[in-house]
């Protein structure tokens, strides 16, 4: 009886230890140096301690947390370098020095860590920020609930010299709902909301260009029409993709109260005009001399392309930062109630007019 409670005793134990194991995450690795510390802590609410470890006379470090649900974490090395992880139960990750990460290493153990280094790399290697946003697209498009859009439209979009708030917010709503009530998200819409309170229904500022047909126009040239007004570069690969969609909001919105306004940021006018012209771009079509250092660029922040903004009737901005594949219907919907209100103006002046000859 008393072995038998002894076998008990092991097959309980072992059962404890196996669960515990299942519920741990380990990561490890040789840094070269001997007695350095790294430090590991979590970029959220699911782990808030702060550890730090040494390397062993080998330049060996291991870490090992409880895990029982993906944690996200931060390790830094004893050079400051910052590295994601992904902490999954069950998982003994091993990080190793890579040359095509853009912090150096890279970490190998676990289906979301291995997706954050697949997109990261793909991320760095882009020659432009136009191409690192349409990059992004793809992988919220597929990916629209993954906690690696936390940490991707952390690095490259919010917290960078000059975040695009517009585009972020745009990003944002792309993801699937329980991401974005994750509390990053929360507190970064906060943030651009009360930034957009002060942009919303502003009165764009003046300007004046003459268009590649010859054509002077300025701000009160679109009086009383919703005008699309995208910024764009003929270098800009993506841009020019995107402004070609122009053509199908243009036939979407049905208003004759509605007008299209391009201003390119080339500093090379003719291959702009020879865009313009060979790919017919709908809309009035001007080009910006100063580029990057106009006016108009410097007052909304302007730091990618295409970047779209939507005027109202009266010049005041609806809408700004727009994504031009979400523009037709909405600007149709706003358009066709103008028309309506228009005409229903229209039939009270003529109503009262009548109504006056009659007396």
């Amino acid at each position: 009886m008393k072995q038998l409670f002894t076998y008990i005793l092991l097959l309980l134990a072992f059962i404890s230890c196996s669960e515990d194991n299942g519920q741990q995450y380990t990561i490890s690795g040789n840094i070269g140096n001997a007695d350095e510390k790294l430090y590991l802590f979590g970029t959220d609410s699911r782990y808030e301690k702060l550890d730090s470890a040494k390397s062993n006379r080998d330049g060996f470090f291991k870490f090992t947390v409880k895990a029982d649900t993906v944690m996200p974490l931060a390790l830094i090395t004893p050079d400051g370098r910052l590295i994601t992880l992904y902490a999954e139960p069950g998982i003994d990750a091993t990080l190793q020095k890579d040359s095509t990460m853009q912090c150096g290493y890279t970490v190998i153990g676990g289906k979301l860590q291995s997706l954050h280094d697949s997109i990261s790399r793909r991320l760095d290697a882009c020659g432009s920020n136009s191409e690192r946003m349409a990059e992004i697209d793809r992988f919220i498009e597929k990916y629209p609930v993954s906690e690696v859009n936390t940490e991707i439209m952390r690095r490259y979009m919010v917290e960078t010299p000059s975040p695009d708030n517009n585009h972020i917010r745009n990003r944002i709503s792309k993801l699937g709902g329980i991401l974005q009530d994750n509390d990053f998200f929360l507190v970064t819409k906060k943030r651009i909301d009360k930034r957009n309170s002060n942009t919303l229904h502003r009165i764009f500022p003046h300007f004046s260009y003459t268009t590649h047909e010859g054509k002077k126009i300025e701000l009160s040239t679109y009086n009383g029409k919703y005008t699309l007004i995208t910024f764009w570069a003929a270098w800009d690969t993506v841009g020019r993709n995107e402004i070609k969609k122009l053509e199908t909001i243009s036939n979407t919105v049905k208003s004759k109260n509605f007008a299209v306004l391009n201003i390119s940021l080339d500093h090379d006018t003719l291959q702009w005009k020879q865009f313009v012209e060979a790919d017919s771009i709908v809309g009035d079509n001007a080009c910006e001399p100063r580029s990057w250092n106009c006016e108009l660029v410097n007052n909304f922040n302007i730091s990618s392309l295409p970047y779209s903004i939507l005027l109202s009737p009266y010049q005041r901005i609806v809408l700004f930062g727009a994504d031009l594949n979400e523009m037709g219907q909405y600007i149709d919907s706003l358009a066709t109630k103008h028309d309506k209100e228009l005409e229903r103006k229209e039939k009270e002046k003529k109503k009262k007019n009548k109504s006056k000859k009659q007396r």
